[in-house]
């Protein structure tokens, strides 16, 4: 198994998997917006992306945007996009994906990595915990939907 940074030449395979993984979200096709997307992010350096290969084939990928604490006056990372779908051992891409996002928590300073999942997701909340990523119970999670017709707004809550 090999896990690399996401560079646009690495764009060609990546799309069909992000495809593939919204489409698990109740989300229409729409590769070509999806390139557009991550060409973005990219160019831009807006998100980080890391990928999982077992030979030539992919086999996941991980995608954390950067916020910050003002309380801790520190970095933070924000694990937004993260899906396993191929490969022998699924497990161990799983916790491959997530030391490369811890990697780069500490090679960035930044004091965490948040993520948020569907409280159903029962396996990836198992992924998380014995990966040591710890649940809040002290703070609930709010959101304001900007767009009241947008597919993926309307899956929250």
């Amino acid at each position: 198994m090999n896990i690399k940074t996401c560079e646009i030449k690495d764009l060609d395979n990546l799309v069909p998997a992000f495809d593939s993984y919204r489409q698990r979200y109740k989300q229409p096709s729409e590769p070509q917006k999806i390139e557009q997307f991550l060409r973005q992010m990219l160019e831009q350096e807006t998100s980080v992306i890391f990928i999982s290969y077992e030979g030539d084939e992919l086999t996941g990928f991980a995608q954390l945007y950067p916020s910050y604490s003002s309380i801790g006056l520190a970095p933070i990372w924000t694990l937004n996009d993260f899906y396993v779908f191929g490969g022998t051992g699924r497990k161990q891409t799983a916790e491959a994906l997530l030391s490369a996002a811890k990697d780069l928590c500490e090679e960035t300073n930044a004091i965490r990595i948040e993520v948020t999942t569907r409280k159903e997701n029962h396996r990836l909340h198992k992924i998380y915990r014995e990966f040591g990523f710890e649940k809040d119970f002290k703070y609930d999670y709010y959101f304001l939907r900007i767009d009241e017709q947008d597919i993926a707004s309307k899956m929250l809550k």
